[in-house]
């Protein structure tokens, strides 16, 4: 394994005998243990009549196991031992993580792993946790964020998983004539939750070997079903959804103009990260940039390149700038400016002197790469 000078940890990755994967990080600097497993299920997966269901599923699995039955009892122990733990619900992945003391890891280890080997689904606790969903959808209604990304999923091909509403709701969860959402979501639990598109890792001072063996035991148990990786069929847009203008009038006072491009998947290219290499040259803040012109004619304050949505069939490329008051009625025009830098780009900026330039520079952020969280290594792993 290739890992930069500044890096003192050791790696291992090890696959089960259930076909899950795991990565193996021991850090004898750490000031946490850590461990994190993500499942290729997201909101992409939720049925049709049952918008939300990958997110309260999420929620649920916290809440009781066969081996530790009582409800909020996992996230009693990581907070009595110095720890935190969280998940969140993506497109096509769902991630679950915490960190805790040294000397409770392996307690905290063996509590996790049963959330998807023998989760109770408690139905004690299904009302009060869709009221937690529901209070979450809510409490963003309001929020400038949440609503042009709702205006994204409306502006899209409505056939493609990404429009559907992925946070649920009181009404999306609700019971139904002879089938409660207890039942389907335990439905949902067995037909997409299997070993085989999981992954996990864990960070910890414990040795490699010792840490294989926690592995072992904490998740060597979760049934393997052989299930596909998730992967949409539809297209991310139709001819007739390219080129669209959305104006949006914010909550508070923002002004912002956003460029999306909608691009094929680019997972393939992560090598040579061609994405990377186009952000670097439009997002540039230098003499001759894009951003000086537009700034030194005031009409921006701030411009950003790349980023964006992605998944499985699909990536987003995206350049926003925050507006001036006077950017604001010139609109046109900094498109205009825009399309002009992509064109410059395309006619002269495919030069190996400027690739080699950003490659050193990311050589050097590797070479000098910093330590992050315990939590944050395996959650992003």
């Amino acid at each position: 394994m290739h890992k930069s000078p500044n890096d003192h940890r050791e790696y291992r990755i090890v696959t089960l005998p259930n076909a899950l994967k795991v990565l193996l990080i021991h850090d004898d600097q750490a000031p946490r243990s850590a461990a994190a497993l993500t499942v290729n299920v997201g909101h992409f997966c939720d049925p049709e009549d049952r918008e939300g269901l990958a997110h309260f599923l999420e929620h649920m699995l916290f809440l009781g196991t066969e081996k530790y039955p009582d409800v909020g009892e996992f996230q009693s122990f990581i907070s009595r031992h110095g720890g935190s733990n969280n998940a969140w619900t993506g497109t096509e992945n769902t991630t679950f993580f915490f960190d805790i003391h040294h000397s409770y890891f392996d307690e905290a280890l063996d509590r996790f792993g049963q959330f998807f080997s023998a989760p109770l689904f408690n139905p004690e606790a299904v009302d009060k946790e869709r009221q937690a969903v529901d209070s979450e959808y809510r409490l963003k209604i309001q929020d400038d964020v949440r609503r042009i990304y709702q205006v994204q999923k409306e502006t899209i091909n409505p056939a493609h998983p990404f429009s559907k509403f992925s946070v649920g709701s009181i009404d999306t969860l609700a019971d139904r004539e002879g089938k409660t959402v207890r039942d389907e979501l335990i439905a949902f639990y067995n037909t997409h939750y299997s070993a085989n598109v999981m992954t996990a890792s864990i960070i910890s001072p414990l040795s490699l070997d010792e840490q294989e063996a926690e592995a072992i035991r904490c998740f060597a148990s979760i049934p393997n079903h052989d299930l596909a990786a998730f992967h949409s069929s539809e297209p991310y847009v139709l001819p007739e959804q390219i080129g669209q203008m959305v104006i949006v009038e914010p909550m508070k006072e923002v002004r912002k103009l956003t460029l999306a491009f909608s691009l094929p998947e680019s997972r393939y290219y992560y090598r040579t990260k061609p994405l990377s290499y186009i952000a670097h040259l439009l997002g540039y803040e230098g003499p001759g940039s894009l951003m000086s012109l537009l700034k030194n004619k005031g009409l921006i304050n701030t411009l950003s390149a790349g980023g964006g949505i992605s998944g499985s069939n699909f990536r987003e490329f995206v350049i926003s700038v925050s507006l001036t008051e006077a950017g604001l009625n010139q609109i046109d025009d900094i498109v205009s400016y825009t399309f002009q830098m992509i064109n410059l780009i395309r006619q002269k900026g495919l030069s190996d002197w400027r690739y080699e330039e950003k490659k050193a520079v990311q050589e050097m952020a590797f070479q000098f790469q910093e330590p992050s969280r315990p939590m944050d290594t395996v959650s992003i792993s």
